[in-house]
């Protein structure tokens, strides 16, 4: 029984010295939810020790707050994102044995994104990554006829309720595919869910029955609703409509055709004269060393506004590092302080020129970068997006995000371990670069500016730095 014991302990000893004191684990496969339902997120300790004196936080990659809180035995609302305050819960009997599974209730489409569960006990401190996804199975579907449309019938398939983007198909009554034929629509209202609308020509066939099927590739679910016209319904044309019909479209094709030639005619003298510093832009891409220079010739020497800084960050004396802590600041709320989000300003903004800046972000997994208007919401959760002021790209563990009005993944290869950031006000382009390769990351254009931009600068993983770097060239 002795020898027994000692292979036990042994064996511990040999886990905690490759692990530490303990591992969180979590699904390596995206967890699936449907909207409206309850989801659990699961998330373990291993070995299976009571968590009742360590820090247990949950938090998505793309907000500020934690999603839930849970210190010195108890939960923290304080410190919660509001969209997900009486919608969390921890299995508070299953916190002994290390369960700290998360349940999120009734879900919606905003929940969907990257959770990070992670456990402190002062000494050790781990972490794991959980992805999930959100589905919304349509309802209201319905086929309703349009009208006419040259010899045959317009017909229109509707549904709402689903998330994300649903495929649909057509097919006749024979069985063949009449897809290719259709247009399709699709909308997105205030809770995220998503309408399609689908339009089809049919013409008169054996059976005139024509079958509408709307899927979720996600949810492997799907609805269909079928139509049956009466011969009656259909139109007949005569010859001499025909060819008049004829006729008449190859005079709109050919009126269309010389307004075309026009329009781009004038686009093309027009473009001919644009701003200068576009042009300049494109021949950037291939960023060979002349157009290297040019970039590093805008230098400027960024310093960080502690007088906007979230209380959970601390900046350090030479205001050129920022990051995340475990503790928050006493500090006056003041207007211009960030306390939604976990981010700082930086000490000069711009309202013309062009300026460009470095920050170090290697080894550290959750970050974003970039420019904020002065007028942003500093005080409540939004989103990083330019129509709210926000023209940057972040970190979320391997992959590279610009957060545009639509959230997409940027083909980085290698992650760039620093970052240089572009900004020219007269030109309307926010360009990111990584300084590793010399190579370009994302550009945000078109957008007119009409008020002074800062230098912006998120965290959201404790104890790792952002260092503003001096440009090298």
């Amino acid at each position: 029984m002795e020898e027994m014991n000692l292979i036990v302990l042994l064996l511990f000893g040999i886990l905690f010295s490759v692990y530490g004191k303990f591992r969180v684990t979590g699904p390596i496969h995206p967890v699936v939810a449907v909207v409206g339902e309850d989801v659990i997120l699961d998330c373990q300790l291993v070995p299976s020790i009571p968590v009742s004196n360590m820090v247990v936080r949950w938090h998505k990659s793309d907000l500020g707050l934690a999603v839930h809180m849970y210190r010195n035995g108890e939960d923290e609302t304080v410190a919660q994102d509001q969209n997900y305050r009486g919608r969390t819960e921890l299995f508070k009997d299953e916190l002994p044995k290390g369960n700290v599974s998360l349940r999120i209730k009734n879900t919606r489409v905003f929940d969907e994104g990257k959770y990070i569960c992670s456990v402190d006990d002062e000494t050790d401190f781990e972490e794991t990554v959980i992805e999930l996804k959100v589905g919304g199975l349509g309802r209201e579907h319905w086929i309703q006829i349009e009208g006419y449309r040259k010899n045959g019938i317009q017909l229109v398939c509707e549904s709402n309720g689903w998330y994300p983007e649903p495929g649909i198909q057509w097919t006749g009554g024979d069985g063949q595919n009449l897809t290719a034929q259709s247009e399709t629509s699709y909308h997105q209202d205030s809770k995220g869910l998503v309408t399609v609308q689908s339009h089809i020509a049919v013409t008169k066939d054996s059976s005139n029955r024509f079958k509408c099927l709307v899927r979720s590739n996600l949810l492997k679910k799907e609805q269909e609703t079928t139509v049956q016209i009466s011969d009656d319904f259909f139109p007949t044309v005569s010859g001499w409509l025909v060819f008049l019909s004829v006729i008449i479209c190859l005079l709109i094709v050919v009126i269309s055709t010389g307004i075309c030639w026009t329009v781009k005619q004038y686009r093309y003298v027009k473009e001919l004269k644009h701003d200068k510093s576009i042009k300049q832009y494109e021949q950037w891409k291939p960023l060979v060393e002349s157009d290297w220079k040019k970039i590093c010739e805008c230098k400027v020497s960024v310093t960080l506004d502690t007088e906007t800084a979230n209380p959970w960050l601390e900046v350090s004396k030479d205001l050129k590092d920022v990051r995340l802590t475990r503790t928050a600041r006493s500090l006056p709320d003041n207007e211009e302080r960030f306390t939604a989000w976990q981010s700082v300003l930086g000490s000069e903004g711009f309202t013309s020129g062009s300026h460009y800046w470095e920050v170090e972000v290697a080894g550290h997994p959750h970050w974003s970068l970039g420019v904020a208007a002065e007028s942003v919401e500093r005080k409540t959760e939004i989103k990083l997006r330019p129509e709210d002021g926000f023209w940057t790209i972040g970190r979320a563990e391997d992959q590279i995000q610009a957060n545009a009005d639509t959230l997409s993944d940027l083909p980085v290869g290698e992650i760039p371990s620093k970052i240089g950031v572009y900004l020219s006000y007269e030109s309307r382009i926010v360009t990111f670069y990584s300084v590793n390769t010399k190579s370009h990351l994302y550009t945000f254009i078109g957008k007119n500016f009409t008020e002074k931009l800062y230098p912006f600068f998120c965290t959201a993983h404790c104890n790792k730095w952002l260092r503003i770097c001096p440009v090298q060239h």
